[in-house]
């Protein structure tokens, strides 16, 4: 084989990266080999020289050619690169940030192809083209990836519901007293008509008498015939849930909010105030003629449909909700991350207009393109502790907000402790975005939670928290994995120890 030659400078030091670079520049020049441990056979007859030895990973000096009196520092290249680990890092949404948190690491060297067999831990927006199966302790390649086989159990908006209620019907729990009323329309189910009758029961039954349906059963036969999708046919009456819906919910409009359940960031929802209107955007989604303003097409046929929250609570007159992180660890053991932040609509809230955006959704994907973005806080967002002064006449945040949120997070996700990793694959994580929103009478409710969640560092505080947030999810998860020798310190947050892990434990799923 003909080697490339390498020019030796005599470097003194060479962090992590730039050995990293090395690396990856000779797999440039040799791309018949698949990875870097390849490499290592490959460039047998290069040498490291250690400045601190036993520590394979401290400064470097890379060269052909070494001098009699360092012989016995001298190791071959293969013995370094054998103890170290390779991980493939997908692109999308921000994965510069996990790049800079693992290269903390000394030992984690990065692969450009996904392919790769000798990978030991893979992070990308999706799950697409993880082979679970692999995930296995006797494997001779250790490999962990960052999400859990059947995460839609919980991620998918439909799921979720359904799981939790089948969990408060077993725990003898009110859903209704944290989470809005719900309702899934499937319409790739036999069971559509069904759905479809309950909910339209249920609206004719809580609707001011101004907008009574007077024959939910004759707009259910009209709804169907517009949308022009299978139901089975069936004249059945849905018994209607007697549970009120809370006063919170209630306004002058009686609005509801549609959500396609496998979309995120914002994207197909849409805030509802009759029945037409609900009816137009169902046929749009199915029939994939909803375009979002990026061009994209929206196809659906699964939606929940919920009561929309007519009298939230408001900061400075605007609508907002509160997005924090949950971890469920290789073990199922979850935890959850003691700072999150209040993400802030750009426009005053009215229940007048429900096609603006920018009043009624508080994603920061959506936020981003008012042109209001950012006027009045930094990327739209406030931190727990600003929350907490905000209110202080209303009352505790962290007490009474932050720990019900806890409470209810960890009940969400012990609804899933049995589909979740049902295969009990071995090396399997993921890190949660879960959101809530407080009404106006400070009562905590779970919207949604969502795998993947932004890690966009769009304000001062992000730039704190989220990598920060990685950094100690590795520590729990992959350093338990995959031990390092050493990790540098480098993602303070204010009033928070170095030494600290800010992921709580608040128990094992069981």
């Amino acid at each position: 084989m003909n080697l490339p030659q390498v020019k030796v400078k005599d470097l003194q030091q060479i962090d992590t990266a730039r050995f990293t670079r090395f690396i990856q520049n000779q797999m440039s020049a040799m791309p018949h080999l698949n990875n870097p441990k390849q490499l290592a056979i490959a460039l047998a007859s290069k040498y490291i020289k250690l400045k601190d030895q036993p520590k394979l990973t401290q400064s470097v000096i890379l060269g052909k050619e070494v001098r009699s009196s360092d012989q016995t520092k001298v190791v071959p290249l293969p013995t370094l690169i054998k103890n170290n680990y390779i991980y493939f890092l997908g692109t999308g949404n921000n994965h510069q940030v996990v790049q800079r948190v693992l290269s903390k690491r000394n030992e984690w060297i990065s692969t450009n192809n996904k392919n790769d067999t000798l990978i030991n831990f893979r992070w990308q927006q999706t799950q697409k083209g993880y082979q679970y199966d692999r995930l296995l302790s006797g494997n001779k390649i250790k490999q962990a990836v960052n999400h859990f086989e059947f995460h839609s159990e919980i991620s998918q908006k439909s799921n979720l519901f359904r799981n939790l209620s089948q969990y408060c019907e077993e725990n003898q729990l009110d859903i209704l007293s944290f989470v809005p009323v719900t309702f899934v329309l499937d319409f790739t189910t036999e069971k559509a008509d069904i759905w479809l009758l309950q909910f339209l029961q249920y609206y004719e039954n809580n609707a001011p008498q101004s907008i009574k349906l007077h024959d939910s059963q004759n707009k259910f036969y009209l709804i169907r015939r517009q949308l022009n999708t299978y139901m089975q046919i069936t004249d059945k009456i849905i018994s209607i849930s007697k549970s009120k819906i809370p006063s919170t919910y209630h306004g002058h409009e009686y609005l509801w909010i549609l959500k396609p359940t496998q979309y995120n960031r914002g994207r197909g929802i849409h805030v509802i105030k009759d029945l037409d209107q609900m009816t137009h955007l169902l046929d749009q989604y199915i029939s994939g003629k909803q375009q979002m303003k990026d061009g994209q097409i929206i196809k659906s046929k699964q939606f929940v449909i919920q009561k929309y929250l007519e009298k939230p609570l408001l900061i400075n007159n605007r609508k907002f909700d509160i997005r924090v992180w949950g971890l469920l660890n290789q073990d199922l053991e979850f935890y959850f991350f003691e700072q999150g932040y209040i993400r802030m609509a750009s426009e005053e809230y009215t229940t007048k207009n429900v096609l603006n955006q920018y009043v009624h959704l508080t994603n920061n994907a959506i936020q981003k393109y008012s042109p209001n973005y950012g006027k009045l806080e930094d990327g739209n967002q406030l931190s727990f502790d600003q929350a907490a002064t905000y209110f202080k006449s209303k009352g505790d945040f962290y007490k009474q907000i932050v720990e019900n949120i806890k409470q209810i997070s960890f009940r969400a996700f012990q609804s899933v402790r049995k589909k979740i990793n049902v295969l009990g694959r071995r090396y399997c994580f993921e890190i949660f975005g879960l959101d809530f929103m407080i009404d106006d009478d400070f009562k905590v409710w779970l919207i949604e939670i969502n795998s993947n969640p932004c890690l966009e560092e769009s304000s001062l505080l992000l730039q704190k928290l989220i990598p920060r947030m990685l950094d100690d999810a590795f520590s729990l998860t992959l350093d338990q994995i995959f031990p390092v020798t050493k990790k540098q310190v480098g993602f303070s947050v204010p009033n928070y120890s170095d030494n600290h892990n800010m992921w709580q434990r608040l128990g094992k799923l069981q």
